[in-house]
């Protein structure tokens, strides 16, 4: 490993903070041009949101990030905030009518704090501002794509014997898009394979001959067609392989979930288990608890004489680095691929079992996606 020089080093981390500074004056110049705009003429920008978040009990489930302007960095799943409609990268321009446009992290926190259990904020909506191609992040990088010709009204449950082209991508998250054209950002339909049958139709009334249909109970079916027989063949193999894994991977999450009933001896071979000691997410407190490895699932229970699980993480995706904070000397981190998901922070009472747990994890994460 080469290792820069101090002086490079401490001139990429000046530049770095000067263009996250002239960033956050960007956001701000851009907020408060489209608030003059609306008091000019009257009429609400698209990109200006009214969010409503309820919370039932504890918290509303959304983090922010910054000061100056404060911009939602994190979204709980489940929560009152992931109903609302909130989204990360949202830039909060108010909370119940207060202005927190020029606050700080820490003032809007005690606003949003101050208040009943119903939040409303006002915010700019980045999605498709900064960045264009930001809508269309769903998946990551496509396994494959193509055009394919697509049977009309899919979406009303009556189709009708229109044939329109259409640019079909499947991505990793076995979800199959569709676009009007293949330099479209905005899909205009999709589809999650988990519990779809894929077959070749035998339609010979058809105007397509190389017809593939998806089908699934209680859902309208979705008609295909591909060009050549050689392309309607690779699309059946991928779309079949992408169902086949979301059968897997459904059949996966029922046994994560019987996993947290039973004790922690009773998991069948583990990748790790012990005593870990967990940052809480909503207290910000450390507390010891007794956790078994399997398959890439971590299952938390307050001590190893429980009979049940009282929690699990399901780490696929996630990767495993030593804590960046320094506060506990034997620390790891947990870090999502997509910020959005939670962050985990770990620490040991001694190396070994840090080095012990850190290799486990690695094994199990990296076992799973060459598996799945």
């Amino acid at each position: 490993m080469v290792l820069a020089p101090e002086s490079t080093t401490g001139e990429h981390e000046t530049l770095r903070r000067s263009l996250e500074e002239l960033l956050k004056l960007m956001l701000v110049v851009w907020c408060k041009e489209n608030q003059a705009i609306k008091m000019v003429s009257a009429s609400s920008n698209e990109t200006d949101k009214t969010i409503v978040v309820r919370r039932k009990s504890g918290e509303f489930g959304f983090r922010i990030h910054g000061s100056k302007p404060v911009v939602v960095s994190a979204i709980e799943p489940d929560t009152p905030a992931e109903s609302s409609g909130l989204e990360v990268g949202d830039i909060v321009l108010a909370v119940n009518g207060i202005s927190v446009l020029d606050k700080s992290h820490s003032e809007v926190v005690k606003i949003a704090h101050a208040g009943s259990d119903i939040l409303t904020l006002e915010v700019a909506r980045t999605s498709g501002v900064l960045s264009p191609s930001s809508a269309d992040v769903h998946g990551g990088e496509p396994l494959y794509c193509g055009y394919l010709w697509k049977l009309g009204g899919y979406a009303s449950g009556a189709p009708s014997k229109k044939w329109v082209r259409r640019w079909f991508t499947l991505k990793k998250d076995n979800c199959l898009y569709y676009y009007k054209t293949d330099v479209d950002k905005q899909p205009v339909g999709a589809m999650m394979l988990m519990g779809y049958e894929i077959i070749r139709s035998d339609d010979s009334s058809s105007q397509q001959p190389f017809q593939i249909d998806l089908r699934k109970p209680g859902v309208p079916t979705l008609h295909i067609a591909a060009d050549t027989e050689a392309a309607a063949a690779r699309w059946l193999e991928v779309l079949y392989t992408a169902a086949e894994k979301s059968q897997m991977a459904d059949t996966w999450l029922e046994q994560t979930r019987r996993n947290l009933t039973v004790a922690p001896d009773e998991i069948p071979k583990p990748d790790c288990f012990g005593y870990l000691i967990k940052l809480g997410s909503q207290w910000k407190s450390w507390s010891r608890r007794y956790c078994v490895l399997k398959d890439a699932c971590l299952y938390f229970y307050h001590d190893a004489s429980a009979k049940s699980a009282f929690g699990v993480a399901c780490l696929h995706g996630y990767r495993v680095q030593p804590s960046a904070s320094g506060s506990k000397k034997h620390g790891f981190e947990i870090i999502p691929s997509d910020s959005s998901q939670k962050h985990f922070y770990f620490y040991t009472e001694c190396d070994i079992d840090r080095k012990r747990w850190v290799a486990a994890l690695e094994y199990s994460i990296d076992r799973w996606l060459k598996v799945g």
